[in-house]
């Protein structure tokens, strides 16, 4: 019994080494400059774009419903002050 748990914690051991071992080759390799550039130009602009082309009309019509909320509000205003001031 006891050698089977030595065995298993010494196989989890093995496998945590190696992922560290490979999570930090991962970083060295994206580290270089090559690297980067085909991991932005390949993968994350695409990403970018379609993410952008989808959500642009969404964030439109939110700025044209903040700005007409503004716009009633500052009507709404005006409409108060004036019957304030033909009340008073």
């Amino acid at each position: 019994m006891f050698n089977n748990l030595f065995y298993i914690n010494q196989n989890i051991d093995m496998i945590d080494q190696l992922v560290k071992d490979l999570i930090e080759k991962a970083i060295i390799e994206f580290k270089k400059e090559e690297n980067k550039e085909k991991l932005e130009n390949e993968i994350l602009n695409p990403i970018f774009s379609s993410f952008t082309e989808k959500i642009y009309p969404y964030v439109s019509l939110l700025f044209i419903m903040y700005c007409i909320n503004l716009l009633l509000i500052i009507v709404i205003l005006i409409l108060i002050i004036l019957y304030n001031k033909k009340n008073i």
